[in-house]
């Protein structure tokens, strides 16, 4: 199973691009702190909150 901080787990990993795409996104990957729980976590330089505290936001729950 493929999972990261940026976009949680990854689908179709059977397909060469996707696994690319993935070992390019750990590639570029830097450790930072989570804005919204803290956690220190592996997140693409331009992203400022992981994936779990993204789909909670998304889900209409309050977390900021």
């Amino acid at each position: 199973m493929y999972y990261d901080d940026n976009f949680g787990h990854w689908e179709n990993m059977d397909d060469e691009d996707m696994q690319d795409f993935y070992r390019q996104v750990q590639r570029e990957s830097v450790y930072k702190n989570c804005v919204v729980c803290g956690r220190r976590v592996k997140l693409m330089p331009s992203y400022d909150k992981c994936d779990s505290c993204c789909r909670l936001i998304e889900s209409g729950l309050d977390v900021e």
